[in-house]
């Protein structure tokens, strides 16, 4: 996959023929999948490209910064998804004040006119564009039947048993550490990226050396102990990860801690993923460490079992 990182910068290059969408995606879920999906279908069938011109930051960012929602998805997890999904090219449009000042019109002739030859354009069921979000389907239509581009808006779709496939409703489960039912709307587990810190080093005390995560941009699930797979050097490994501020030990600030099973070696300073599987229980205060580690015993056994890895032989 060809990614542009930043599509309105320099002169335009080839105008490849392409099937296009245009939106934030963030999170990526379902009913952005599904949209791309059909991007990918129909330019196969026209010999095109498939293209996906994606806000980076959230245009919320940068309109109402107070109020601009938590990043669920990284662009480089977009890129990676897009890429599963067979887009040929994915191109960021940087969101500033510029551009959010840009008439609608002017905005697909910046974007689109002027860097591709779109045959078709596919737009999402609340697909608006332009400054104040002037911009709307029937705008669009217009402005694309006078170049001879076909325009299709996708339904809007539901999620396995009957969630709202939307990036709000996403942020709200997540928040409260539903990452199973944030996973039936994403169409895979919730993904955390970072990098390895130093952290207080007290897990080791207590038999259960965990990796602190730092750098990540992204929202982080409710405080709780969850099941995880963690993703460190290309390797898939069971792990648990606490979130929370460490009541035991009088709290502090916001911590992802992360044990990784059977595995001892030193990993500071590189980069993590962890996917989220299930939660395992609510984050609370125990009176002594050895209440602790009585109760990281159980929930080592309790991911384990989610995850399938082995018993720990801890027993």
């Amino acid at each position: 996959m060809l990614t542009v990182p930043d599509w309105l910068a320099g002169p335009p290059g080839p105008r490849l023929r392409t099937v296009l969408t245009v939106g934030a995606f963030d999170g990526l879920h379902r009913g952005h999948q599904f949209l791309v999906e059909r991007v990918v279908g129909l330019a196969r069938a026209k010999g095109a490209s498939s293209l996906v011109l994606t806000f980076e930051p959230h245009p919320m960012s940068v309109l109402s910064p107070a109020a601009a929602p938590e990043v669920l998805t990284t662009f480089g997890q977009k890129g990676e998804i897009l890429e599963g999904l067979g887009v040929d090219v994915l191109g960021k449009l940087v969101f500033n004040e510029p551009l959010s000042d840009t008439s609608p019109l002017d905005f697909l002739e910046l974007a689109v006119a002027g860097r591709t030859d779109a045959c078709v354009i596919v737009t999402g069921p609340d697909f608006r564009f332009g400054r104040g979000a002037e911009g709307h389907f029937g705008l669009l239509s217009s402005w694309a039947r006078a170049r001879g581009i076909t325009v299709e808006a996708c339904k809007a779709q539901i999620a396995p048993g009957g969630e709202s496939l939307s990036s709000s409703r996403l942020r709200g489960l997540l928040k409260v550490g539903h990452v199973e039912s944030a996973a039936k709307i994403l169409g895979r587990p919730y993904r955390l990226d970072g990098e390895v810190v130093t952290g207080m080093r007290r897990g080791r005390t207590l038999g259960f050396p965990t990796a602190n995560l730092g750098g990540t941009a992204q929202l982080i699930p409710g405080p709780g102990v969850y099941a995880v797979t963690a993703v460190l050097r290309g390797m898939r490994l069971p792990a648990m990860t606490s979130i929370g501020h460490n009541p035991t030990f009088k709290g502090g600030s916001l911590t992802v801690e992360t044990f990784i099973f059977d595995f001892s070696e030193e990993f500071y300073g590189e980069k993590l993923r962890l996917e989220f599987i299930s939660r395992i229980r609510n984050m609370f205060r125990f009176d002594s460490p050895k209440a602790l580690v009585e109760q990281l015993i159980r929930d080592e056994d309790s991911a384990r079992a989610f995850l399938g890895a082995p018993p720990s032989g801890r027993g």
